[in-house]
């Protein structure tokens, strides 16, 4: 039951790209130079106090013990640390404050328990009667169906009059501090924290997407397996910061729970590979590559563990392999710099502070060092930084030998470039060079290759005043081996002026011609035959973007037929589609470039941008349609389109 109705604005975390530099010296100036939040004044209403001494608790090993019993049958003892920690805790841990402890209601209406993996929190306290009213979170509770929606645990306070009991069981580590604070503290602290975290995960990102790049053009395992490393520590860290629970499964108690085990258990298993290789361990220490070949499967092991249940047992297992994995790198660290292996000296610079840092986290989840807030939150996000971008540092090294080949490939591009230059000329000398004369009929065309080479082709047949057929190519691929395909598309088209009213007769002869003549390459195509006296339209594709016909009453109509691209089978079978048009109907055809035009931010054009496009525009003149067709699609990819990277082309048919 809630006692209360409240929920907290929460500052999204937004990954800003700053450097690493940046992250360390905000973090460190927010460490040292940030006063703490002290009492000012009795109207001070951002104020917190740490409440964790006032607390006595009392463990039930069988999590057997009814509410009502609690009180008589716990012997509470006294917490002495600020920030408590239990390590892996077996049964419920019941929490007691009493009411000459309580805290001043109206500067402190709010109890946080600062904590992210806490399996079930129930927080018993009475209202107006004799009976314990109670409020539930943590992983088992959806995090918009608790009191108050938060990262952490927090329960709203300020009518209890008697003993508070607070009943917490969970399978991984248990560590908090229970914390009386404010609405409007606890929006400052949650904006503070995350603008730090969306700078460490932004970090993340930025150096994941960096070496995703490298890892493309070095085509060398050690970067995919350094990104997957980096990928599933950022997610064990969003699982143990909260930020996993709160934002991408809040729903699901399953994920919540298995986050952290699971996550830096697969972390682990790329690390370990990372290591392993790129120490290059199986021709230099071929023993210890084994040994790290059975860690690696513990690793994926103890990720099957967890996604069986075994959360407790995961953790503990995450504990262990950790420790166990930065001992043995220690000795084979040695062992290398003993040997003066340069690579070792790289990695050995970037492995020290990982190795301290996971011993000393796997002391404090043992509960043999002391833990604070600073420490559960900002030990592996400091270290992990520095250490992921130390390791990126010993794979930059490896670029090194790239150096002798960058001249070579550098040669190759420039020759490429002009190969392309060649290739577009020839292809834009040989489109038509008027536009298609037909009675009763405006036609607007734009073509724009890409900046070097452009692979799009149009041509047309009007055999009198009245008819039309025109063919709109994209052949695949680019160079002087597209040009080439180009001019074969036109020939082949020159020999269908026989079939120019059967778009799927025409499109089929296409096929016959170039066959056997493009492998690898192919061709997709639309036809369209119009004939003004008759008021005829057909239709027929060939693996290309659908068509649009717009009735003069705004209705538009989506033509996608069925066929297969041109080229590659010996025989295809293609559908045409006819309609009945009048006077102001439209008809758009277009290549890929239209549709697959991307905002900055990645989002595309698309079918949907098209249609709102003709919608917004169904009566402006014919002659406008092309500039401004152009002017919305400079307008959302927020580029001039000479700048594009893919063919821009479209034909714009209207009657009159």
């Amino acid at each position: 039951m809630k006692t209360g109705q409240g929920w907290i604005a929460l500052v999204p975390i937004q990954p800003l790209k700053k450097t690493t530099q940046t992250f360390f010296l905000t973090l460190l100036s927010l460490i040292f130079f940030t006063k703490p939040i002290v009492s000012q004044s009795p109207n001070d209403m951002g104020e917190r106090i740490i409440h964790t001494t006032k607390f006595t608790y009392w463990i039930d090993p069988s999590s057997s013990t009814p509410i009502e019993t609690v009180l008589k049958s716990g012997n509470f003892t006294k917490i002495t640390d600020d920030f408590v920690n239990f390590g892996f805790l077996k049964g419920t841990l019941w929490l007691k404050l009493d009411p000459k402890d309580f805290p001043n209601p109206i500067k402190y209406p709010l109890l946080l328990i600062q904590a992210h993996n806490i399996d079930s929190v129930e927080f018993f306290h009475k209202y107006d009667g004799n009976t314990f009213v109670v409020s539930k979170s943590g992983h088992i509770q959806p995090v918009f169906q608790r009191e108050i929606p938060h990262r952490n645990f927090v329960f709203r306070i300020g009518h209890e009059k008697e003993t508070i009991l607070i009943a917490i069981r969970s399978e991984i580590s248990l560590q908090f501090a229970l914390i009386f604070t404010n609405q409007r503290n606890l929006q400052r602290e949650d904006y503070i924290t995350q603008w730090i975290y969306g700078l460490f995960f932004g970090s993340l990102g930025i150096i994941i997407l960096y070496n995703l790049a490298i890892a493309f053009f070095v085509r060398d395992r050690n970067y995919f397996y350094y990104i997957g490393y980096v990928l599933f520590f950022g997610l064990g860290q969003l699982s143990l910061l909260g930020f996993w629970g709160y934002f991408f499964v809040p729903d699901s108690y399953f994920w919540k729970r298995i986050g952290i085990p699971f996550f830096f258990s697969i972390c682990l298993f790329f690390f370990v590979l990372f290591t392993s290789n790129f120490l290059k361990l199986k021709i230099r220490v071929p023993k210890m590559a084994r040994f790290y070949q059975v860690l690696g499967f513990l690793s994926l092991l103890n990720a099957s563990v967890s996604l069986l249940g075994g959360i407790s047992e995961a953790s503990i297992g995450v504990t262990w392999l950790s420790v166990l994995i930065c001992l043995s790198i220690f000795g084979v660290l040695i062992w290398g710099i003993y040997k003066r292996l340069r690579s070792f000296y790289y990695f050995a610079i970037a492995f020290v502070l990982l190795l301290i840092t996971c011993l000393v986290y796997g002391l404090l989840k043992f509960g043999i060092l002391p833990s604070n807030s600073f420490l559960e939150e900002m030990l592996f996000p400091i270290a992990s930084l520095a250490d992921i971008t130390l390791f990126a540092f010993a794979l930059a090294d490896r670029i090194q030998l790239l150096r002798q080949e960058k001249d070579w490939a550098l040669a190759q591009v420039t020759s490429l470039r002009k190969e392309r230059k060649i290739s577009r000329d020839i292809l834009m000398q040989s489109l038509p060079k008027t536009i298609p004369d037909v009675k009763n009929l405006e036609i607007q065309i734009f073509i724009q290759p890409m900046k070097d080479v452009g692979g799009d082709f149009y041509e047309y047949f009007s055999p009198n005043p009245y008819e039309l057929g025109i063919v709109l190519c994209d052949v695949s691929g680019h160079g002087i081996p597209a040009s080439l395909i180009s001019a074969m598309g036109k020939v082949a088209f020159t020999t269908q002026k026989d079939n120019i009213s059967s778009p799927k007769q025409v499109l089929e002869g296409m096929n016959r011609v170039l066959y056997g003549n493009c492998t690898p390459q192919y061709v997709t195509a639309s036809y369209v035959y119009l004939n003004t006296s008759t008021k005829v339209w057909r239709f027929g594709r060939a693996g290309h973007p659908s068509a649009y016909l717009q009735r003069s009453s705004g209705e538009i109509i989506k033509v996608h037929p069925k066929g297969k691209i041109i080229g590659v089978f010996p025989e295809i079978q293609m559908e045409e589609i006819t309609f009945q048009v009048e006077p102001k109907d439209r008809i758009l055809i277009l290549s890929d470039g239209v549709l697959e035009c991307f905002h900055p931010d990645g989002t595309m054009y698309g079918e949907a941008g098209l249609l709102e496009f003709l919608r917004a525009n169904r009566e402006i003149p014919n002659q406008l349609f092309k500039i401004k067709l152009i002017q919305d699609l400079e307008s959302f990819s927020k580029r001039e389109i000479k700048d594009w990277d893919d063919d821009l082309t479209f034909i714009f048919l209207e009657l009159v």
